[in-house]
């Protein structure tokens, strides 16, 4: 998947299941975690835990809304 189509998906996803979020340019919030969505990779960054670099290739939509929930 590239950036934009991991960005939109996660998203649609984040709505369907009803979880707060915020779209902020190239960065999605939660009340639990944040992405970053950089040219080669996907920034996960959670409170108390290491930044994580995914690439686009690597991404799991369904794992990355299982970090982003709590």
């Amino acid at each position: 998947m590239d950036k934009n189509a991991v960005k939109t998906v996660l998203c649609e996803r984040l709505a369907l299941a009803n979880i707060p979020y915020q779209r902020q340019g190239n960065q999605v919030l939660t009340a639990s975690a944040s992405l970053m969505f950089q040219p080669q990779a996907v920034i996960l960054r959670k409170p108390g835990k290491a930044e994580r670099a995914l690439p686009y290739h690597k991404v799991r939509i369904s794992q990355l809304l299982l970090n982003l929930q709590g």
